[in-house]
């Protein structure tokens, strides 16, 4: 369950764009597209007034499409952020380049409801938010957290649930909230599983020896396996695939005492006409049972938490 951004620059796009802004990513700005098209400016956005001398179009011109949706429909491309480093939702295969994983296949089977294909672009967490409010790409599907505070900035289609887990390494046992007590935890930054640490150390007195946090899960599972950390609090299907990928070094060993949080494809707020396009494409591969064997695919034991 992924984070929050960079809220200057937000500010600064909702100024320039009027758009409004999706719940920060792994956040703040930067980042390297790649994989994907050179992203067009958004359209769902109202456009200016044509000035009074202006020439009408001729019967040849074509006219811009109305919607956001009316565009990716012409265009045949819906364009796709995502941050790769999150593995089994989204990451890079042996190539080095061809993203995988649970979002990327359920973006492919989306955009096939909606009779386009799915291209990615893959960004730093941290400029994730941002890249959408600037038009790079038209959703986020990227294991994003639907927070109160992001819907304020974005819409989101839900898809998914996800509590947090515990990684210990072996010889420590984390069953529980009070186990983190004494322990040296670790989490991806500006994550639901920082902020959930951080919530239990500030109103229910759990006091880890130490908190920290990295750009990556790939980094906080590489401090566990080293020795230096005593346990990853984390995304349960990210914990459970690191645990079936090393057994011997990560075991999930206890959840979060939490109810399990909503996550959601994000669009820029208004664009009414393709979050209902893509709520129907989501009800429909549920009641096909694709989501399910999304899940099972990737999740494997992890697959109900």
């Amino acid at each position: 369950m992924r984070k929050s951004s960079a809220f200057l620059l937000v500010i600064l796009l909702l100024t320039a764009l009027a758009l409004a802004a999706c719940g920060g990513a792994r956040s703040s700005d930067g980042g390297q597209p790649s994989g994907g098209s050179a992203a067009q400016q958004p359209s769902g956005g109202a456009q200016a007034p044509a000035d009074a001398g202006a020439e009408a179009p001729s019967a040849g011109e074509s006219a811009q499409p109305a919607s956001s949706l009316e565009r990716i429909k012409a265009e045949g491309v819906l364009r796709v952020g995502i941050d790769a480093s999150y593995p089994p939702m989204e990451f890079v295969d042996e190539d080095g380049k061809t993203p995988i994983g649970f979002d990327i296949d359920l973006a492919n089977a989306v955009a096939e409801k909606l009779g386009v294909k799915a291209d990615f672009t893959i960004i730093d967490w941290a400029g994730i938010q941002a890249g959408l409010l600037g038009g790079h790409y038209d959703v986020i599907m990227s294991s994003m957290t639907i927070t109160e505070e992001r819907q304020k900035e974005m819409d989101f289609v839900q898809y998914l649930t996800m509590g947090i887990a515990y990684a210990s390494r072996p010889g420590v046992e984390v069953r529980s909230d009070a186990d983190l007590d004494g322990k040296i935890v670790v989490v991806q930054e500006e994550t639901t599983a920082q902020y959930y640490v951080e919530d239990l150390m500030a109103d229910k007195g759990i006091q880890p020896k130490e908190l920290r946090s990295f750009p990556y899960a790939t980094d906080a599972f590489r401090e566990l396996a080293n020795g230096r950390a005593d346990v990853v609090a984390i995304d349960a299907p990210v914990a459970g695939y690191y645990a079936q990928l090393d057994p011997d070094q990560y075991r999930v060993t206890g959840f979060a005492e939490m109810d399990p949080d909503p996550i959601g494809i994000a669009l820029r707020k208004g664009e009414t006409e393709l979050r209902e396009a893509l709520q129907k494409a989501v009800e429909e591969l549920e009641a096909e049972g694709v989501l399910r064997e999304l899940q099972v695919k990737w999740f494997g034991d992890a697959a109900g938490q």
